[in-house]
């Protein structure tokens, strides 16, 4: 039977300890418990996303440029704004082009400002982290999330400081670096470099020396 957002708030609620602590219904519950639980999920849930680059949570996508729907923004220092994903919680790597690279991506300058991207490039695409969808968690990060929750939700509604304190121990010392060991073995990052010339490095078919460009034993020259 697949994961639903009631099934997932009552993991969270019996990690309590009370089998009088579920929901019936997430969108169709009225009452203390089904409020205390809406109170703390959506902001449960992007805080985990921010902590750690989950697998089920990154997506990809091109920027809108509303560098000329919003001629205030930005006011000096960049050229160019971009609209963020709705979903957006944090960016991993930001890029102008869609070009493949084989050995390492560009980078750009750029920062986020009023819930917009600033930068000098016309155009960008965006690998970021984003909020979830219950479908779209697996199976460690529902547990984390659960945990958390609970911790979350422990003093409102049972009224123990040791629960929660108990709680938060477990997600930080045994749920957490388990999900996140076994998130990084599907990562195979490539190296992040700075420029075109840096790049041109990295595809060389040169075999100087037995070192990766750019830490070859090739000579740049020095500085005086």
């Amino acid at each position: 039977m697949s994961l639903t957002k009631t099934k997932l708030c009552n993991l969270a609620l019996s990690k309590l300890g009370s089998e009088r602590l579920l929901l019936s219904n997430f969108d169709n519950d009225s009452g203390m418990l089904k409020d205390t639980v809406d109170l703390h999920y959506d902001t449960t849930l992007e805080e985990l996303v921010r902590m750690h680059r989950w697998n089920c949570c990154t997506s990809r996508s091109k920027l809108t440029n509303s560098t000329t729907t919003d001629p205030k923004v930005p006011l000096f220092e960049y050229k160019e704004q971009h609209s963020l994903p709705a979903n957006f919680v944090r960016a991993i790597y930001v890029s102008d082009t869609d070009e493949v690279f084989e050995y390492g991506r560009s980078r750009v300058n750029y920062i986020i400002d009023s819930n917009k991207l600033l930068s000098n490039c016309p155009n960008i695409w965006m690998h970021y982290d984003r909020v979830p969808s219950v479908s779209e968690m697996d199976a460690l990060f529902v547990q984390a999330f659960a945990t958390l929750l609970a911790a979350r939700l422990a003093v409102s509604i049972t009224g123990s400081r040791d629960l929660y304190l108990s709680l938060l121990e477990e997600f930080n010392t045994v749920v957490m670096p388990e999900a996140r060991r076994v998130n990084a073995f599907d990562n195979r990052e490539l190296p992040l470099v700075d420029s075109a010339w840096l790049e041109a490095t990295y595809t060389s078919g040169s075999s100087y020396s037995n070192s990766y460009p750019p830490f070859s034993q090739t000579s740049y020259g020095s500085f005086s």
